[in-house]
């Protein structure tokens, strides 16, 4: 009974994960293909930032505000499709455009002034109704971090090994580095309220916030403060409590110092017990430390110093290289000439000519014995040293025979020229290749130097390493302890301050960059408590942003409404120019486009970043009406950027009707061919029919794209002479889709086998024609596989990618595959929401045939397998 109930449980498991890893993928084609921020691959599978824009852009294609600008020049200088206008419709069309262009720009105006509205209705949230419930959140977050932080001093307290004693030790400071804390917290609040009294005006307001971000910064500066606001307000403003401003801010950042001094002290506290603790094993390891620190340089030097020398000895091996290639051809010929020198040697002549030589000899077989030396020292060089010896042994006979050689014997003739011109030759050369071989060789003792004082140093480093290794291990739990307790000071500042109630939002914000800190890096903040902390900064900062764009905006479309409005009132004058057959270029449009391409840019960006953080927010914030802007505003933005963002404007409803064309033709082609092809090879017996069904299976063996350069060939031929039926039109696809039939052949000959021949021969002793027994009576029946060969070529030819991408050329040929291609290759970024969106609405017309027909699906494919 528990196998049964075991197994039981094991086949739902298993039905659950292949519904999910089925169901999958179509989730996430719709969710991608529904989301504004066209992120395919995003950790969240769902989002909150729902658009059904990208299924408009394909069904109802319309010009953005550069499609629009390109549509206008195109409509005004007759381009393209515009070329076949009259001089009337082009006027008209003009209009439009222009019509279309104000619509946006005005629709543009209505999206900013509402955003703004939100963003001012916010403010007043932030500061009204939501600021009480606001700062309660923002206390329980930080409650919460302190809790944190208790558990981690206690953990870390408990694992230094420290006595109570020792403790008690540090009690004293903790306390003074509190009260340090609570008067710098008490003395900040009443700056806060000084500025209260002071009150914000237009005149001060630059110094004013200045002054509250100085005072809940980390670190006040009061010297910075002093000279690029305190001395320059008290210019403008006569107020006694400025006075008393700069003393408070100057006692504050005192106190900082004072913090920071205090937890220094327990910081060396710690580092004093850790001394005490550790004794002799914490000596012995900064000692080894030291000695790693000072060792690492010395091999970061020698590291240095190799590499150098390594390009030396590369340099001085190719050119040496280079130069002794030249040499090597003619050492063969020295040593012939040489040998026959030797065999004719007898008796001294002491030629005048061959004398003259003697000093050049010399010196070329006492350079050639240094060369030799050195060369043969030279690893790399194994296949010059024979050449170079021999070199080195014929000069040297060459030295000690001068006067036996008779330049005047006939015999020895060519090869006295021979070494004339051999020396020759060299004489140029042989001092820079002496040069070479022997700055080579001193380098690569430089270098053998290095490398043996590296060697020598890394094997001292590993020593030193391993003795450090050896006594941090035996001591790793109390070190791992004391390098949090050595920041111990800084980790109280934390501690302390998140232990101290946020009255507004600045202390919020400078409690968050406090956390954020690298004040005590060991403690990492939880990031949803952080949200709380900076949400009216993050608002504040979406706000600037937006506000920064705004401007622009306003900047970008005051500049492009004076050239609508020439280009509305000269738009006869344009268009009579241009339509004559002359083309001029239009200054209005060149303004404008030039315009949106210069300043449209740093619009986008400061927008998108507000966007982008206010969508953060939207996801995060519980606030109702906060939440409600903040999408409010999300969308606004969104919408209004798809107005004013470059598109691709694609004819997907064309390339859908391309598609279901194709496959449609192709499927009732498919069928009327097989049907009647298959009817001989089930019912008649002639001769090769059993030879003609294993040929049609083979060939079906090998897929289409295999011939498709013959299939290539024939519709370049056939669209030379038949230009409807060639490359890039869709019949010319449809018959290369024809030609895989075989398959489908196969099938309802199988079905037709199933039908019983009686009723043909009934039918045909009442007097029907073969013709019209197979028309009347078996198509008929056969109707369940006629319909499942409909489907399986509709479904196969609307899907297919790669034959069509090799027929067709133009985009308006495209079928639907090969159009949907298209977004993922654009010259913008991947369009992942057009693409999951053409894909399901690529999908309708299959499943509408699927739907209408599925009932002859299983009982053709079933029937036609077998014979009955």
């Amino acid at each position: 009974m528990m196998i049964q109930k075991k197994n039981y449980i094991l086949r739902h498991i298993f039905l659950i994960i292949v519904i999910i890893l089925v169901l999958f993928p179509l989730v996430w084609v719709v969710t991608t293909s529904i989301r504004r921020d066209n992120a395919a691959f995003s950790p969240k599978l769902f989002s909150s930032r729902i658009t059904l824009n990208y299924y408009r852009d394909l069904l109802f294609p319309k010009a953005t505000v550069p499609e629009l600008i390109k549509d206008i020049n195109g409509t005004a200088h007759f381009i393209g499709e515009n070329s076949k206008l009259t001089f009337d419709e082009a006027n008209k069309k003009l209009f439009n455009e222009l019509k279309d262009f104000e619509i946006y720009i005005d629709e543009t105006n209505e999206y900013l002034n509402n955003i703004q509205k939100r963003f001012i209705d916010m403010q007043k949230s932030l500061y009204g109704k939501d600021m009480d419930n606001i700062i309660e959140d923002i206390n329980k977050a930080r409650i919460k971090e302190f809790e944190k932080l208790e558990k981690m001093e206690d953990l870390f307290l408990e694992g230094s090994f420290l006595s109570d004693v020792n403790l008690e030790s540090i009690n004293s400071q903790k306390e003074e580095l509190n009260n340090a804390i609570t008067n710098y917290y008490y003395l900040r609040t009443e700056i806060l309220n000084l500025l209260s009294d002071i009150k914000k005006t237009d005149d001060n307001s630059k110094y004013y916030d200045n002054t509250i971000y100085t005072i809940f910064s980390i670190k006040p500066n009061y010297t910075l403060w002093k000279i690029k606001n305190y001395k320059k307000w008290v210019k403008i403003e006569n107020n006694e409590k400025l006075l008393i401003l700069n003393t408070k801010i100057k006692n504050l950042s005192n106190e900082w110092k004072n913090i920071l001094s205090k937890a220094k002290n327990i910081d060396n506290a710690m580092n004093a017990l850790e001394q005490k603790f550790l004794g002799k094993d914490l000596e012995n390891m900064n000692n080894y430390s030291s000695e790693i620190k000072n060792i690492q340089k010395e091999l970061s030097k020698i590291k240095n110093n190799i590499s150098k020398s390594q390009n030396i000895v590369l340099k001085y091996t190719s050119d040496l290289t280079s130069l002794l290639e030249l040499y090597a051809p003619d050492s063969l010929k020295i040593e012939s000439a040489v040998n026959i020198l030797k065999n004719y040697k007898r008796d001294k002549v002491n030629s005048t000519e061959v004398m003259a030589l003697s000093e050049k000899i010399n010196f070329i077989s006492n350079t050639f014995e240094i060369i030799n030396k050195k060369i043969q020292q030279l690893s790399d060089f194994e296949i010059f040293k024979d050449s170079i010896q021999k070199y080195y042994e014929s000069f040297l006979w060459l030295k000690n025979n001068l006067e036996y050689i008779n330049p005047d014997l006939e015999y020895i003739t060519p090869a006295y020229k021979t070494v004339f011109e051999i020396i020759d030759n060299i004489d140029s050369t042989l001092n820079t290749l002496k040069a070479l071989t022997i700055n080579l060789t001193d380098n690569l003792a430089i270098l053998e130097k290095y490398q043996n004082s590296y060697n020598q140093l890394d094997s001292k480093l590993k020593a030193f390493s391993t003795k450090y290794d050896e006594l941090y291990n035996k001591n790793k739990t109390v070190l791992d302890n004391f390098k949090k307790l050595k920041k111990y000071g800084e980790f109280l500042i934390i501690k302390s301050f998140s232990n101290l109630e946020i009255k507004n939002y600045y202390e919020s914000e400078f409690f968050a960059d406090l956390l954020n800190s690298k004040l005590f890096e060991f403690y990492k903040p939880l990031k949803r408590d952080l949200i709380v902390f900076t949400l009216r900064n993050n608002i504040e900062e979406a706000k600037n942003k937006f506000y920064l764009s705004m401007n622009s905006f306003e900047k970008l479309i005051s500049e492009i409404n004076p050239n609508i409005e020439k280009l509305k009132s000269n738009a006869n004058d344009y268009l009579k120019i241009n339509y004559n057959g002359y083309t001029a270029d239009i200054l209005p449009i060149l303004e404008i486009s030039s315009i949106y391409n210069s300043k449209f840019g740093p619009v986008k960006a400061n927008i998108s970043r507000s966007s982008r953080i206010v969508s953060d927010l939207a996801d995060s914030v519980k606030y109702k009406s906060l939440k409600t802007d903040l999408r409010k505003i999300d969308a606004d933005i969104y919408d209004l950027l798809d107005k004013w963002n470059p598109k691709q404007r694609k004819p997907f409803l064309r390339w859908l009707l391309n598609s279901i064309i194709v496959a449609g033709v192709t499927s009732i082609l498919t069928v009327l061919m097989t049907a009647v092809a298959a009817y001989p090879f089930s019912r008649m017996r002639f001769f090769g029919r059993k030879e003609g069904l294993l040929y049609l299976m083979l060939i079906q063996m090998f897929p289409a794209i295999m011939y498709m350069v013959a299939l290539y060939g024939i519709l370049k031929f056939m669209g030379d002479y038949f230009g409807f039926i060639g490359l890039d039109t869709l019949a010319g696809l449809i018959f290369v889709y024809l030609g895989g039939v075989s398959f489908n052949m196969w099938l309802i000959k199988g079905y037709y086998d199933t039908i019983p021949d009686s009723l043909e021969e009934s039918a045909m002793i009442d007097g029907a024609t073969r013709f019209q027994t197979f028309w009347l009576i078996v198509l008929p029946l056969a109707s369940p596989i006629l319909a499942v060969v409909t489907i399986l070529s509709f479904m196969g030819t609307f899907n297919e990618f790669v034959l069509a991408r090799i027929v067709l050329a133009s985009e308006q040929n495209f079928t639907y595959a090969v159009g949907l291609q298209t977004f993922s290759s654009g010259p913008f970024e991947t369009e992942w929401g057009l693409f999951t969106a053409a894909a399901l609405l690529g999908a309708v017309p299959m499943v509408l045939l699927f739907l209408s027909m599925q009932k002859y699906l299983v009982g053709g494919l079933t029937q036609g397998s077998v014979k009955g």
